[in-house]
């Protein structure tokens, strides 16, 4: 859908244009002459300079040693190059995107504006004082014809020139034709006086030569065939015009006047006058451009420029409420003030004023009989006699007039705002049928039946006794805002929710058609296999057999959403509240357009201008890049669509804003992109490519490979030299910490080995106690028999005191052969029992030695020494979790508690075993890392009275 960005200055009559000046800076508003080049830029001469226009600025081309701002005369060269000059007698030429100066021919135009001709190898000047060849590259002057030359004109290889020769009193005013280095007479004028404003114009087959009279204008017409000339009668619209320039558009010539442009058929030797164009403005020159884009220089009003001459608008006073088609290419207006007024095209004929004041809603107009009826939007309505213009008030019988219908000749479908309504004999009003009370859209007649919309479903009626069936789609309400009939088999329908669809057959489809998406379709005609639809964004054409769409919209100068319109004779009527347009129905009011070729402008490298490349190899700080582009023409800002891509980061194409011709990235990474850009102008149907850009960053150094390297050579250097000086300082502190350790566990067991020579006597001490006991108890088998244990227990002592570790199964041993003697000191009341896992490896499981022995002693001492009877010790060794050696020392004692008591008034003695054991257990930990745990827990019953003693003694295996 195209959106309208600019607002269309339109004049009775006027092909729709606009004023430049109104959309854009325009910078002068005195304009003489107008070009395109082949890159779709404007050029403007004008009162203060040369400007080149490219769809959205205006750039101004000076140079320092120009004496007169105002440039004239624009023309082209074989190679392109545009020229231009200035009254002052400077020519000029554009090159790389400045004015040059070419030469300074001030001493022979002499103030006069030369008129010139740019040649292969030199450029001709016609001067008042004669013709001169200047060379392109020597700038020498050659004498080419001797005359005071006023006037020329150029056409192929000829040129027609207006000279002046002096001869004594009289004045010879020729026209020569300078052909192939030969000069020849063609005119020749004898008057004592000067000719005025003399002008040439010349054309592939004729030229024109004309000047000023004290009678008006008088034209020469010259046939180029056979070099005669014939005086022709001046058109009663050109006799007292400035003739600025004459142009020639499809075999018509233009006379660009004071009054406009009055456009003629050469027809013979006769010029027959076809209409008139923009009679308030000074025309000096029209261009067209590659759209088909008419753009009108105005002396003092700036630059117009329309889109279609072909549209044309006529503004009135009257606010305008209904419309339509009467015979041929009239057509009727209906007002909000109860006017009817009647066209024949953009005439107005007749006007007819209803009684009262009132609002005309809808328009009917029955080509048969004549009849017009007039819905007022109120309780009235009007019947209109076209023959005789008699007025019939036929009160509410046509009020608030939604759709009307013709069924035939003597019946007409009438709908309002609350009922569809059959009438037979409309205009004597014989008999009246209702069909259905509901609020009435539009209708249609196809073949035998009547298509009806109201507001809550599209129906179908039977012509001859007008039963209704209700037509659904897609088994759901259909709800029809417009219908177009072609009055055989086939209608077409504008719904509210399912777009445009076909019914054929009493068959329902969808008609795609190439409409833009989500358009709202305001109403649709058919007319000899096409059909036209309106809508908000302009005006459709579908050519039934071709199944072609042709958009009309505000490119095309139809600023407006369309609503209503009729379709005449060879005309379409676009009717507005205050005017209305009238289209051509002939294939000139379609344009095709393009897309000019989009090219790169410029290039910012980190906000610095830089020369155009199709390649650029940059460091990784220049990585911040601006692109700027541009595609030429009228509007270019507004109507051409970019998008662009960078195949290295974009799968899709992505849109660029309107009106943004530039691309940022404010930091491109290290890599190589490709930037591609396309255009489109809107309404034209494929796009057009820039030329591609590449970029390279390169990587910074520090992302090198041979940075890498370094770095990584770095690295491992510093890496061996630190490992080497770590090794040498490890290898010395680990020198340092084995002598440490070595003397920290020969002091250990220095100090273990201490512990356990005193731990020997303090065992014999105890044992010979017990002997003791024996032979005072004259007890002599049992001091014989304890003597023998006691051997072997000492024996196993000073063998085991003189090893740090023992075997499991060695401590086991030595545990039983002690309890075996204590037992006999207990008189036989002690149970024990020594239990060991059978997981339990005891010839290899290491333990400390005798290390067990002295809690053993503590339970039998302390514990159960005092208990009288029923004295039981229990050993355990099983394995507990994370693969640990626990042993369990269990008795049924009288507590420590207890214990304590009994012991009290000896509170000074502390065992020695158990603390020696203690230190033991120290000494491991801490200077031999092996970590054992002793738990000792008092035991209790129920009633929480003591009943002995536990000891858990956890180390690793």
């Amino acid at each position: 859908m195209l959106v309208c960005f600019f607002c269309f200055v339109l004049q009775a009559q006027n092909p729709v244009s606009v004023n430049m000046g109104s959309i854009s800076q325009l910078p002068d508003f005195e304009f003489y002459d107008i070009a395109e080049d082949e890159d779709h830029y404007i050029w403007l001469a004008a009162d203060k300079g040369l400007y080149r226009y490219d769809g959205k600025t205006y750039h101004n081309f000076d140079n320092p040693k120009k004496k007169s701002n105002s440039i004239f005369q624009l023309q082209f060269d074989h190679e392109g190059k545009l020229w231009c000059n200035n009254i002052y007698g400077q020519f000029f030429y554009v090159e790389n995107d400045s004015l040059k100066l070419f030469f300074d021919a001030s001493k022979f135009v002499k103030g006069q504006l030369a008129s010139y001709q740019v040649l292969e190898k030199s450029v001709r000047i016609f001067t008042e004082s004669g013709i001169y060849d200047i060379n392109k590259d020597s700038k020498n002057i050659s004498p080419v014809f001797n005359g005071m030359c006023i006037s020329n004109a150029t056409v192929n290889d000829a040129n027609y020139t207006f000279v002046i020769n002096l001869e004594g009193a009289l004045k010879r005013h020729r026209v020569y034709k300078f052909k192939n280095g030969i000069a020849k007479k063609i005119i020749e004028i004898t008057t004592s006086k000067l000719i005025q404003s003399p002008k040439l114009f010349a054309f592939n087959n004729v030229v024109f030569f004309t000047h000023k009279s004290s009678n008006g204008n008088v034209i020469y017409l010259v046939d180029k065939q056979n070099d005669s000339y014939t005086k022709i009668e001046t058109p009663k619209q050109l006799q007292n015009e400035t003739i600025y320039n004459v142009l020639s558009f499809n075999n018509e010539y233009w006379f660009l006047t004071n009054s406009g442009v009055h456009i003629f058929k050469l027809t013979g030797k006769s010029l027959i006058f076809k209409e008139q164009l923009f009679k308030s403005e000074s025309i000096t020159d029209i261009q067209i451009d590659f759209n088909k884009n008419y753009w009108f220089a105005t002396l003092d009003n700036g630059v117009f420029v329309s889109p279609n001459l072909n549209i044309r608008q006529v503004e009135h006073k009257n606010k305008v409420t209904a419309s339509a088609a009467l015979h041929d290419n009239n057509f009727v207006l209906g007002t909000n003030n109860s006017k009817l007024l009647f066209y024949n095209k953009d005439k107005l004929y007749k006007t007819i004023q209803l009684p009262g004041k009132k609002i005309i809603g809808n328009l009917f107009f029955d080509d048969k009989t004549e009849q017009l009826i007039v819905s007022i939007n109120s309780s009235e309505s009007f019947i209109v006699n076209l023959k005789s213009f008699k007025i019939k008030d036929v009160t509410y019988t046509f009020s608030v007039a939604k759709s009307f219908s013709k069924i035939n000749d003597s019946t007409l479908f009438y709908g309002n705002y609350r009922q569809g309504i059959v009438y037979k004999k409309p205009y004597s009003l014989d008999h009246k049928k209702e069909l259905r009370s509901s609020r009435v859209k539009a209708s249609a007649v196809c073949k035998n039946s009547l298509f009806v919309s109201y507001i809550d479903g599209f129906f179908v009626y039977n012509l001859e006794n007008f039963k209704s069936k209700e037509i659904n789609y897609n088994s759901k309400n259909l709800l029809v805002n417009a219908i177009a009939s072609n009055n055989e088999k086939i209608i077409w329908l504008a719904t509210q929710h399912n777009g445009l669809l076909k019914l054929e057959n009493n068959t329902l489809s969808k008609l795609e058609i190439g409409l833009p998406k989500n358009l709202h379709i305001n109403n649709l005609k058919y007319d000899n296999n096409l059909l036209w639809i309106s809508s908000d964004s302009g005006l459709f054409q579908y050519n039934i057999n071709t199944k072609t769409l042709k958009f009309l919209s505000a490119q095309d100068g139809l600023n407006t959403a369309v609503n209503n319109f009729l379709i005449l004779k060879n005309k379409i009527v676009v009717t507005l509240p205050t005017s209305f347009y009238l289209l051509p129905k002939h294939e000139g009011l379609f344009k095709s357009f393009k897309t000019a070729r989009v090219k790169i402008e410029s290039v910012k490298i980190n906000d610095r201008d830089t020369l155009l490349k199709p390649t650029y190899k940059l460091p990784h700080d220049l990585n911040k890049i601006e692109i700027q582009f541009n595609s030429n023409g009228f509007q270019s800002n507004q109507l051409v669509n970019y998008k662009y891509r960078v195949k290295q980061l974009d799968t899709s194409w992505q849109n660029i804003p309107k009106n943004t011709h530039f691309v940022n990235f404010n930091s491109l990474a290290n890599g190589s992109y490709t930037f591609e850009l396309k255009a489109k102008n809107s309404s034209a149907k494929g796009y057009v490519y820039a030329s591609p850009i590449t970029f390279i960053i390169s990587k910074p150094f520090w992302e090198t490979y041979w940075f890498y390297g370094l770095i990584m050579l770095s690295i491992f250097g510093l890496i061996w030299l630190y490992f080497i000086n770590r090794l040498k300082q490890k290898e010395k502190q680990r020198i340092l910490e084995i002598d440490k350790i070595l003397i920290d566990k020969k002091i250990t067991n220095l100090r273990l080995e201490n512990l356990r020579s005193q731990m020997n006597p303090h065992f014999i001490f105890n044992a010979l106690n017990s002997i003791q006991d024996y032979i005072v108890s004259n007890e002599k088998e049992l001091a014989s028999s304890y003597l023998v244990k006691f051997s072997r227990l000492i024996r196993m002592y000073l063998d085991y005191s003189q090893q740090n570790e023992i075997s499991l199964e060695e401590e086991l041993n030595a545990l039983k052969l002690y309890l075996e003697l204590e037992k006999v000191r207990f008189e036989d009341e002690l149970d024990y029992k020594i239990s060991v896992d059978n997981q339990l490896n005891t010839k290899q499981i290491k333990v400390p030695s005798l290390f067990i022995q002295p809690y053993v002693e503590n339970a039998l001492k302390h514990g159960l020494l005092h208990k009288p009877n029923n004295r039981q010790l229990q050993v355990e060794a099983k394995i507990i979790l994370d693969n640990r050696l626990q042993i369990t020392v269990t008795d049924n004692g009288i507590g420590r508690e207890q214990s304590e008591k009994l012991k009290r008034p000896n509170k000074q003695h502390k065992p020695f075993a158990t603390r020696a054991n203690q230190e033991r257990v120290y000494l491991y930990k801490n200077k031999l890392k092996r970590d054992i745990t002793i738990i000792t827990k008092d035991l209790v019953t129920d009633k929480n009275i003591p009943s002995g003693t536990r000891v858990i003694i956890m180390m690793p295996m």
